[in-house]
């Protein structure tokens, strides 16, 4: 198992993005995904962080790949992402 902080930007709302975040989320947790939390910077909604474990990085590369442009569609700039992965 391990931990994974994503820090991304978006290019709607916070609450457009978390939207189809918690829409997504049966995917992402049957794929071995789970959601510790989820937020945006005090000064800038668009600076979106999320806290998640997962099984291992290959099932968040994997994920990745295969949910990329739902993830995009969400508002998430793919581009924009830095993660750490920390091993429980």
């Amino acid at each position: 198992m391990v931990t994974a902080i994503l820090k991304f930007e978006i290019r709607n709302t916070f609450a457009e993005w978390e939207q189809a975040f918690y829409s997504h989320q049966p995917i992402a947790r049957a794929a071995g995904m789970f959601e510790i939390y989820h937020g945006h910077a005090p000064d800038d909604e668009k600076k979106v962080c999320v806290v998640l474990n997962a099984l291992s990085p290959e099932h968040m590369q994997n994920f990745m790949e295969a949910n990329g442009a739902a993830i995009a569609e969400s508002g998430h700039i793919l581009a924009s992402t830095v993660s750490e992965i920390y091993v429980n």
